[in-house]
């Protein structure tokens, strides 16, 4: 159906015969009966926004009898088939979202072939399945917007674990094929493992773009290889996870990825690559921030999105925005304390406030514990300023000033350090949302503070990784030493 269909980038050209045969099969599914020919003329009517009169004219009815007697029980039938209150003016609108999730419907099929085909796009890889996505609709205009009409050859998405990054890339696919699914050639998704070396993602994209590299195995070889290919294709690349290639040995390796991040961004007027990654591109390599590199710092949902999410996991009430607030709109802790509230409280959001406590997912358990790990993506130094903000914390929740902090972690701490050292730190936990400034309007000096859950698993240290040892922070650099 859809998935064969030749969509174009205007939606406005979109079959309308093919949506019908959508619309129909759930009219038929729901109802048991089908679609009359005036009902057909009237919703197709209503999709190139025509009025009942013109309507009339094109059809060879009568405009009372389509306005009168085909109209009003059309809209309340169809108001029971799609879930939403239809009328004319909105019918096009909500018959564009029915044929968009009947397309990633049959899409998701298709990514279990990974050897796939949508349109004439090949599809390697294996994508996220997507239980629940809310709004970002903004986010993805926007990137839309950069990739098909700005040419972006990099786009370097960062958050914090559970934030949403994979969801949103993957959406992102989904609606650049439904609106065009011969635009690329090639979309290729590779998840990083933990044990990757970028050498590692370089070899494996080699092969799947099927490149003879003859007997060069020399990294920058490679690299040249797939930059090529980059730019003589149309290509979607997909890099998710990115910062797992954080490990040991990694400061020894930064010429490799000086090397991969400029052959991505090389000549590439036809190709895209997508970055997903907790820890931003800069960190990897400062040569990154002067390469043709977009970057979009994701946060947490919208209030409406997120309490839309809440409402749809079955919870109610005022506090539901109070719920959002204290968990940032990040999605994966709002459906875990969301299940904790529902098991444990029978869905009083009131009941569990009562207690005061704070849920912590495991997934974002996961991400702090590589944060805080002995080769994480932590140094000394920002270990022990977010200790030093959870303790601040701990009892009075007022955001620390910035002079306070330098103070404190001078003095009281008795740290040698200089305050650039320890602002190009700060810089970097905020970078990655670990540490939130709060910035008055009034220009009042910057103050920080910490997100409830970061500051609970600080102070609870699960797996004694923060307060095992008490060493003082070594002397960091100007440099973002993630190691």
């Amino acid at each position: 159906m859809l998935l064969n269909m030749v969509l174009s980038n205007n939606l406005d050209k979109i079959d309308i015969e093919k949506v019908l045969e959508i619309l129909e099969e759930q009219v038929l599914t729901i109802t048991g009966k089908e679609l009359t020919e005036a009902e057909k003329v009237v919703i197709k009517g209503a999709w190139k926004a025509e009025d009942y009169n013109e309507i009339a004219c094109s059809s060879g009815y009568g405009m009372y009898y389509l306005q009168q007697k085909v109209g009003p029980p059309l809209w309340i039938m169809l108001t029971k088939v799609v879930g939403r209150k239809v009328k004319k003016a909105n019918l096009k609108d909500i018959l564009l979202k029915l044929a968009k999730k009947d397309y990633f419907k049959r899409l998701e099929v298709s990514y279990l072939d990974n050897d796939s085909l949508v349109g004439k796009t090949k599809i390697y890889g294996e994508l996220p399945k997507i239980e629940y996505f809310y709004g970002r609709q903004e986010e993805i205009n926007s990137l839309k917007n950069q990739i098909i009409l700005f040419k972006q050859r990099c786009i370097s998405i960062t958050g914090v674990g559970g934030v949403g990054k994979s969801s949103l890339v993957v959406k992102l696919l989904e609606e650049i094929l439904f609106e065009n699914s011969n635009l690329y050639e090639y979309v290729v998704w590779k998840k990083v493992e933990r044990t990757s070396t970028i050498n590692d993602i370089v070899t494996e994209l080699i092969k799947v773009f099927d490149i003879d590299q003859g007997n060069d195995e020399s990294f920058r070889f490679k690299v040249s290889l797939l930059s090529k290919k980059l730019s003589l294709h149309k290509c979607l690349l997909v890099i998710d996870g990115f910062e797992a290639l954080v490990q040991e040995g990694f400061s020894e390796n930064k010429i490799e990825f000086e090397d991969f991040l400029s052959g991505i961004t090389k000549e590439q007027g036809l190709s895209c690559t997508i970055i997903a990654t907790q820890v931003p591109l800069k960190e990897f390599s400062y040569f990154a921030i002067n390469l043709p590199i977009l970057s979009l710092k994701l946060d947490g949902l919208e209030i409406s999105a997120a309490i839309e999410m809440l409402h749809n996991k079955g919870l109610q009430g005022k506090e539901c925005k109070e719920l959002v607030e204290t968990y940032r709109g990040n999605p994966s802790e709002l459906e875990a304390v969301a299940e904790k509230i529902h098991r444990f409280f029978g869905g009083n959001i009131e009941s569990f406030f009562e207690y005061r406590t704070t849920v912590i997912s495991s997934r974002f358990q996961a991400m702090l514990h590589k944060q805080f790990e002995p080769n994480g993506f932590l140094n000394n130094l920002q270990k022990t300023i977010l200790i030093y903000l959870a303790n601040e914390l701990k009892e009075n929740s007022t955001p620390v000033s910035f002079t306070k902090l330098i103070d404190d972690l001078k003095e009281q701490l008795g740290l040698s350090l200089s305050i650039f050292e320890i602002m190009a730190d700060i810089d970097i936990l905020e970078q990655r949302s670990l540490v939130e400034r709060i910035k008055y309007q009034d220009k009042k000096e910057t103050r920080y503070t910490l997100q409830p859950v970061i500051k609970k698993y600080i102070l609870i240290d699960p797996l004694g990784l923060i307060h095992e040892k008490s060493n003082k922070p070594k002397k960091s650099t100007q440099t973002a030493n993630i190691l």
